[in-house]
């Protein structure tokens, strides 16, 4: 993945138009000159102003209802309007911004809900800059001899209120549409092969939920010689791992099981021997096997292969079918811990943003979706152990 790919992950092509928008704003509007004193006006000219930089580029990339892009200048029109009255000092600038901005965050969690739209990076900025610019506007500043306690305590409440509520549902809409993604795109696959990611912004619902898809160049449909060079590599790596059918016989081989997680139907056993070998999408050497372990069964679903450093991109040799991914951490300091990125696409206070190596699933035991689904359900395995799984 090139810097530029790497960049616009998480980032609908058809809002590059309002990202350049929100950039220019950014970069010229808080440099104006003249403008209010007071830093909590100055601070809401700016963000109101790329807001509305943002709301009026939208519709050049969009190719939405009459009434969405009726929208999206209307409200790109008053931002600009309620920056003007930050800038110049005037009245109204904080009731205006304490109607619009719910106002506008509720059509676009309506949107997001309907399915009409994914979260991208670009939304969730925009909804970010706009919360803080709800928060400088529904708290009123301090005022020597007037301690405004309930309207400063309404005001922050409402504004810690929004952030939540707004970030909880993006959350829960991308992670949503990251599962029907994977669904839809194994509906789609090729026989006996695996999906192909076909079409869409799928990427974009991965990118939110902590998931790094590598971009789709050219086709998205596999060609007949990528098709066989997938179908040799799921046979291949079929055939090797038929030796770890029994739990015992992979913790005998060098796997070992997580320190967390010894049970389930996605149990991941890595082998440290096998990470740092310099073999690349081997498959008498998978780097992981993914074993369903309960009540004293286990039985092998599949592996997965991972390349030895962050950044570095595997082997495709079935084009859009044998497609890598990657996962973005939240390494937590207080409490220490390890999880996934918050619904604003960073991580919390005192934890660190790290990516870690590409990797790509290969199922062994032909689950639906085919050898290279990006899982499998739960019942399904759980089915699958039942039917296959040997003692422990």
């Amino acid at each position: 993945m090139n810097p530029l790919e790497s960049m616009l992950t998480g980032i609908a092509p058809e809002h590059t138009a309002a990202l350049a928008a929100g950039i220019v704003a950014c970069l010229f509007v808080p440099f104006l000159r003249g403008g209010p004193a007071s830093p909590v006006a100055r601070w809401a000219f700016v963000l109101l102003g790329a807001a509305g930089a943002v709301h009026l580029a939208l519709p050049l990339g969009h190719r939405d209802s009459a009434l969405l892009t009726v929208g999206f200048l209307g409200s790109g029109l008053v931002y600009g309007l309620l920056s003007w009255l930050a800038f110049t000092g005037r009245r109204g600038w904080r009731a205006g911004t304490v109607l619009l901005v719910p106002l506008n965050l509720l059509g676009y969690v309506i949107v997001l809900l309907r399915g009409g739209e994914e979260a991208d990076q670009v939304g969730i900025a925009a909804a970010l800059v706009e919360l803080v610019a709800f928060g400088l506007a529904a708290v009123p500043q301090r005022v020597p001899g007037r301690p405004r306690r309930l309207l400063r305590g309404l005001g922050s409440t409402s504004t810690v209120a929004g952030v939540l509520l707004t970030g909880l549902v993006i959350w829960l809409s991308t992670l949503q549409a990251h599962q029907s993604a994977g669904s839809a795109a194994s509906a789609e696959e090729a026989p006996a092969v695996g999906h192909s990611h076909a079409g869409g912004h799928e990427h974009l619902a991965r990118a939110q939920a902590g998931v790094i898809m590598r971009p789709l160049s050219g086709d998205h449909h596999p060609t007949a010689a990528q098709s066989a060079a997938a179908a040799r590599l799921a046979s291949a790596t079929r055939e090797s791992v038929r030796r770890f059918a029994r739990l015992a016989d992979a913790l005998a081989a060098g796997y070992r099981l997580p320190i967390t997680g010894r049970t389930g139907t996605d149990v991941h056993l890595e082998h440290p021997g096998f990470k740092a070998d310099g073999a690349v999408l081997d498959p008498a050497r998978p780097e992981m096997l993914v074993f369903a372990i309960e009540d004293g069964r286990a039985s092998l679903l599949g592996v997965v292969f991972v390349m030895e450093r962050a950044g570095a991109a595997g082997p495709d040799p079935g084009g859009p079918v044998t497609r890598w991914h990657a996962h973005n951490l939240c390494l937590s300091v207080a409490p220490p811990g390890i999880g996934v990125v918050t619904p604003y696409g960073g991580c919390p206070a005192l934890a660190v943003a790290v990516t870690v190596p590409e990797m790509m699933h290969v199922w062994t035991s032909d689950p639906p979706g085919g050898a290279f689904a990006e899982g499998v359900e739960q019942v399904w395995a759980r089915d699958y152990l039942h039917r296959n799984g040997l003692p422990t």
